[in-house]
């Protein structure tokens, strides 16, 4: 146009969706179902179920975390098949890069979307035991695949239930439930609904923990007179996620955005982002779901016909620019969220290829987070040291299931 602005020139046919949540209640900050209300009245935040992808991973991960697995455990990134006579073909999963890694920490396996991880850790960890865990996150068990099609999100969930688990992961391990309507009033001002969500209340373990609380001197009758009823309080939202596992998913959803699929988002210029892209086969859905600030936000974008958006269309290109733009706006005025570190962690030293305790003077060396139990003993060996991972050597052909 002549004024510099820009026009369409006709409707787009890709749908997108985004949601937003306060991650300490739950309360929704922002709802968007679709391009046009009056194109379209369906609401992808509610009614669309959609395949998440890549998206579903960290709760898998926080579930192996929560179950003896470190950041740092050794999973192998190679060639895998299944062959099911319930199935129409034989299914050969691949990494977005159509090339296998070998030997990878789960660290880096995250940040970096690894396929082949994933299933290979669901099938390490138990697909029960899995299924299990997911459900702290808001997931109904029997809504879920029990196959290891489920550590690449194969089912269909809608971009709430999403952000709803991101909120979990975003609050430190604390489960909240969505809500819209805060109060409802009526004319005359008189209340007729006032919301009360469970609501994180960090101090509360600590006060809870007090083993004497001092007594109270008796009251005076001026006292008496002078009080005024107490504020209702909330209920506290229960913890669902150990802390030291919630703390280092999120340590692990950071490198995300500062060294993997989600580095678009740290143009926001914040060190507190979190989150994880997903992108299903096709590609047919792109999602980005994060955090920062104390609020979770899940964007959405494919068709709803389930057509291909694209050949290089992914979570971190389609959606990712979504979720960015809002993000810039609702963190504005919000300070970064800076988590303290839970007791009985340890940041150790460790080989980044074995995963174990570096040598002396190490050169490569990377520091990792540990829950104290689970902290390398072993000293990594010479020859592993550059790349040689003969010390965790596994076959390399394909494995057939």
């Amino acid at each position: 146009m002549p004024d510099g602005s820009w026009h369409f020139s006709q409707l787009p046919a890709a749908e997108a969706a985004l949601v937003s949540l306060d991650a300490d209640n739950g309360a929704i900050q922002a709802l968007v179902g679709g391009f046009n209300y009056h194109q379209s009245k369906f609401n992808r935040v509610t009614q669309a179920t959609r395949q998440p992808g890549s998206n579903f991973k960290p709760f898998i991960y926080t579930a192996a975390l929560a179950n003896g697995f470190t950041a740092a455990s050794i999973i192998n990134d190679a060639p895998i098949v299944f062959e099911d006579a319930e199935l129409e073909s034989t299914w050969r999963p691949t990494n977005d890069s159509g090339k296998f890694y070998g030997p990878t920490r789960l660290r880096h396996a995250l940040f970096k979307s690894r396929n082949l991880v994933s299933i290979r850790l669901l099938r390490s960890l138990g697909i029960p035991k899995a299924i299990k865990y997911v459900e702290r996150f808001g997931f109904d068990p029997t809504q879920l695949p029990r196959d290891l099609s489920l550590a690449l999100g194969s089912h269909s969930l809608t971009p709430l239930q999403i952000a709803s688990g991101y909120s979990v992961l975003a609050n430190g391990g604390y489960s909240v439930s969505p809500y819209l309507t805060q109060r409802i009033e009526d004319v005359d001002g008189d209340i007729l609904f006032d919301a009360t969500p469970a609501t994180v209340c960090r101090d509360c373990e600590q006060v809870g923990d007090s083993a004497e609380m001092p007594v109270e001197e008796m009251a005076t009758l001026e006292d008496i007179l002078q009080q005024t009823e107490p504020e209702p309080t909330l209920p506290d939202a229960k913890r669902v996620i150990e802390p030291r596992v919630a703390y280092i998913i999120d340590t692990m959803l950071r490198d995300v955005v500062q060294k993997g699929t989600g580095r678009r988002a740290r143009s926001i210029g914040r060190n507190d982002l979190a989150g994880k892209t997903g992108t299903t086969n096709g590609p047919t859905d792109a999602w980005f779901s994060g955090y920062g600030g104390g609020i979770a936000t899940t964007a959405w974008l494919g068709f709803d016909r389930n057509a291909v958006l694209g050949n290089r269309e992914f979570g971190g290109t389609a959606a990712l620019p979504i979720w960015i733009d809002y993000m810039q706006v609702a963190l504005k005025g919000r300070p970064e969220t800076n988590r303290k570190q839970p007791d009985g962690l340890v940041t150790i030293k460790i080989d980044p290829t074995t995963g174990l305790l570096a040598k002396p003077g190490q050169s490569n060396a990377i520091f990792e987070i540990f829950r104290e139990e689970l902290a390398p003993k072993q000293e990594a060996v010479l020859e592993s040291i550059g790349g040689d991972t003969s010390q965790i050597k596994e076959v390399m052909q394909e494995d057939i299931f």
